[in-house]
């Protein structure tokens, strides 16, 4: 078996500058096993992305992210295509992502699993060339995932949440084409997206999502007045997707949209804006080695 070399890596403003506390322990715990660490940090936007792309070269086995969903997914996209096994040690404002993949939330016992864990293999999503592990939405969960920058302050859940009061009073909806599979749909849409794992910033937008399955569950919410919104996203924050007519939640491979705007985005909490056009969202099935919990 091929000697095992970490490469940890640190976004610093991650937990509100707690995670790089975490950094002793992981010393100590990789010295007492006779395992060479080596630790770098960010300190920009895709840092963790370059970072990671030169793991390989550098002959690491492992590559292990100290920060929130953000952070892991800047480092998979530096991954992709390569057999390196990737974890995280969760300590930013989403973790979603380790929920889903049996990775632990206390930090202790996260620390145990990217060591002593079993290797699994999970899978990813895909939007054009780039790649996420946890979630992508467009529409208002995108605009949510904007405003959210300028609320952290407040800590994780409760700006997401007041992020997501505020949008839901304010975003217009867009004009959207959709079809998966069988299923089309071409009209007014509040939001859409894909779910690998099965919440997003908290929101159960998925409660049935595997990230071992190959497949992702997209889901589409049809536009709704304002004062709807409020009364049905409580309903989507506790997994009742059931309970909103207007929503369909379809677990397939593929998806593709059009749009005819710009419509804000997000890929695991990072924002961005999709451009119009038609675009394919997709899985790829086992794309991705994780040390957790869990076994293959």
């Amino acid at each position: 078996m091929k000697e095992r070399k970490y490469l940890f890596i640190v976004n610093p403003k991650a937990g509100k500058g707690q995670t790089k506390k975490l950094v002793p322990l992981l010393e100590r715990n990789g010295a007492k096993l006779g395992i060479e660490c080596k630790f770098m940090y960010t300190s920009a936007k895709g840092d963790g992305e370059a970072i990671a792309r030169s793991a390989r070269a550098e002959g690491f086995t492992h590559v292990v992210g100290l920060g929130g969903d953000g952070t892991s997914h800047e480092i998979v996209n530096g991954l992709m295509g390569d057999d390196i096994i990737f974890s995280t040690i969760p300590s930013g404002s989403g973790n979603d992502f380790p929920q889903a993949a049996g990775i632990p939330i206390e930090p202790e016992r996260a620390v145990q699993t990217v060591f002593s864990g079993n290797v699994r293999s999970v899978d990813v999503g895909k939007l054009g060339g780039r790649y996420f592990i946890n979630g992508l939405g467009i529409g208002l969960d995108g605009a949510v995932a904007n405003r959210f920058k300028s609320f952290r302050v407040l800590g994780g859940q409760a700006a997401y949440l007041l992020s997501s009061v505020i949008e839901a009073l304010t975003f217009g909806g867009f004009n959207a084409e959709l079809s998966i599979g069988e299923w089309s749909f071409n009209g007014r849409v509040l939001l859409t997206g894909a779910s690998n794992g099965h919440s997003q910033g908290g929101f159960k937008l998925a409660p049935e999502a595997k990230v071992d399955n190959g497949k992702l569950d997209f889901h589409i919410i049809r536009d709704m007045e304002p004062i709807s919104r409020l009364v049905k996203i409580p309903k989507v924050l506790k997994g009742k997707y059931k309970e909103i007519e207007e929503m369909d939640i379809i677990c397939d491979r593929i998806m593709d949209i059009t749009i005819f705007d710009q419509v804000p985005a997000h890929m695991d909490g990072q924002s961005f804006y999709l451009v119009p056009g038609t675009h394919r969202i997709e899985v790829v099935p086992g794309a991705l080695k994780v040390m957790s919990l869990h076994g293959t």
